[in-house]
């Protein structure tokens, strides 16, 4: 079976709703007239909704596309934002090791460091997100845990937030 592509499905569309208009103009033609009125009044309807479909296809796959392009944008812009959070926790796990203060070398921190600041200074990642992980990696850069919990508890939420919208 060929994939549902938005010309497929709009071609389908199309195609459902010819047919539906079609019998509907026969049953009402059927009603207030008879054999020829019903077959006139399918033949019209189907012929205006084809025609009408044909006119106005252009601008639906225009709008698919848009869609798309939209939807593409957010779902990037959504792994940037959650791998801002991924690097900056791991720099926390660095900060804060579980397995004891020599549970991480300092070349390991440094380049979890390196990476959490890259990944929250990309230009893709929105306002509020590079803010709450700017305040998250100063509270681990001071190496306060308190502060740095909370700092990262607010950079989760706000990620969460940023694409919770519609």
């Amino acid at each position: 079976m060929a994939p549902i592509t938005p010309a497929r499905a709009l071609r389908l569309l199309v195609t459902g709703l010819v047919c539906l208009t079609t019998a509907s103009g026969a049953l009402i033609g059927a009603l207030f007239g008879g054999a020829r009125i019903a077959l006139a009044a399918a033949v019209c309807a189907g012929a205006a909704t084809a025609l009408c479909a044909f006119f106005f296809r252009r601008r639906a796959l225009a709008h698919f596309a848009a869609a798309g392009r939209q939807a593409g944008a957010r779902g990037y812009a959504e792994g940037i934002a959650h791998g801002v959070l991924l690097h900056v926790a791991a720099y926390e796990a660095a900060v804060f090791p579980h397995t004891g203060p020599t549970g991480v070398t300092a070349e390991e921190r440094a380049a979890r460091r390196t990476v959490a600041y890259r990944m929250a200074a990309l230009d893709e990642v929105p306002r509020l997100v590079r803010e709450a992980a700017a305040d998250a990696l100063a509270a681990l850069d001071a190496a306060d845990r308190t502060r740095a919990e909370e700092a990262l508890a607010h950079l989760a939420s706000t990620v969460r937030q940023e694409y919770a919208r519609p």
